[in-house]
């Protein structure tokens, strides 16, 4: 179908820049935004909202989707993707399988795939179990994740206290029509959780699934959902004058890569919440420091230096990161006034925050840093360049990789 046209809800703003970069990865005409546009966009392959329905209630969550559903609607999207992260980190009262019974129940759909695995970044199923690096979920180092613990493995599992409807799983070597049919007459909605463990499963799952009107899943299947396309987009390359990076992430990957630019020359600052409590620091201080360094400086929460079961479990915790998260948004800001041109940051919560509070709501999609981490160039200032990445994603050396010349 060369006319179809795909529009994916993010459950928050990395998972959109993810989810826009391996469309564009596929040769289509991507189209970000933060929040439902007030006209239909015009010339495009795939539409990208980044939702806030991660870590607000069912009830907010399907209200968002309606609103843009509503839209989706308007500007003719045959397909609908729901992106959720990888790792599908969802508490027992998340809302994956709330928002994913909304779309099968309101579209009238018998069912779906829930396809969270994305190979590149070692996250793959099997048996309809979630592996990191070949590890048993539960078991891996994201399982203490801050906001999100990953407590089962079992995507069935996970689903049980947040869905209605039964899963089950499948593999794409034997899956058939007629064991589907049986599955429609047992229950009036359902979900199939495929063995993806690598790209070329994830054409045949694309290949057997790709006309439904509900997706759901990671970011890595897109790549595969529409026809591959040559680009013809005019190319430009950017090099950034003033850089900074922000990271708000606590994840054992963003300490790996935060030690990695400190052994390769770069300068670090770091910052308590602590200190922004007892007004020991402030933007302004933080500032003058970004701006006296003369060279790109990270400026990072120190709680990723402590042992993160520890902090969650004491009084404050909540407070302490919404504090840090509300800091280096209103930096991001300050940065933005003294005409920097790049803006990194790190963590979901975190570039959502900073997200917010500069205000752009409309994207040009350039290369990809990392897997699923793109340049994103805002509009109307199209002098900046954003470079927001989830917590675990990204090799050692991404900060100094987010630093290199980008083309968009």
């Amino acid at each position: 179908m060369s006319n179809r046209k795909i529009g994916v809800i993010a459950d928050d703003f990395t998972g959109a820049g993810d989810a826009a970069s391996m469309l564009k990865k596929s040769g289509q005409r991507v189209l970000l935004y933060t929040a439902v546009p007030q006209k239909a966009p015009a010339d495009f392959d795939a539409v990208v909202i980044a939702s806030k329905t991660r870590s607000v209630t069912p009830d907010q969550a399907v209200f968002e989707i309606e609103q843009i559903l509503d839209f989706f609607n308007k500007i003719g999207i045959t397909t609908i993707y729901f992106k959720y992260c990888s790792t599908f980190d969802s508490t027992p009262k998340g809302n994956i399988g709330v928002i994913s019974d909304y779309l099968l129940e309101t579209l009238d759909v018998p069912y779906t795939v829930l396809c969270p695995s994305f190979p590149e970044n070692g996250r793959t199923v099997m048996e309809g179990h979630l592996y990191v690096d070949g590890v048993p979920l539960d078991q891996s180092p994201l399982r203490n994740h801050p906001l999100n613990p990953m407590w089962s493995s079992s995507i069935r599992e996970l689903m049980k206290p947040q869905s209605q409807y039964p899963c089950y799983t499948v593999n794409m070597d034997t899956i058939n029509q007629e064991t589907i049919e049986e599955w429609k007459k047992r229950s009036r909605h359902f979900y199939l959780i495929p063995n993806y463990q690598n790209d070329q499963d994830a054409v045949k799952i694309a290949n057997y699934f790709k006309d439904l009107p509900v997706l759901t899943g990671g970011s890595a299947l897109l790549e595969f959902i529409l026809d591959r396309k040559n680009s013809k987009e005019e190319v430009r390359r950017i090099h950034s004058q003033n850089s900074v990076i922000l990271c708000g992430s606590c994840s054992k990957q963003t300490r790996i890569q935060i030690q990695y630019f400190k052994k390769n020359g770069g300068t670090l600052f770091p910052v308590s919440a602590s200190q922004l409590s007892a007004q020991e620091m402030d933007v302004e201080k933080a500032g003058e420091f970004i701006l006296n360094a003369k060279v790109p400086v990270l400026l990072y929460s120190d709680a990723v230096e402590k042992d993160m079961s520890v902090l969650r479990s004491k009084q404050g915790f909540e407070s302490d990161a919404k504090i840090m998260e509300e800091f280096m948004s209103e930096l991001a800001r300050f940065c933005l006034e003294k005409q920097f041109d790049r803006i990194v940051v790190a963590g979901g919560e975190t570039s959502g925050a900073v997200l917010k509070r500069l205000g752009f709501e409309q994207f040009t999609v350039g290369q990809s840093i990392a897997p699923g981490v793109p340049a994103l160039i805002p509009h109307p200032s199209l002098d900046l360049c954003l470079i927001l990445k989830s917590g675990n994603f990204g090799q050692d050396d991404f900060f100094i990789k987010a630093l290199e010349d980008v083309y968009v």
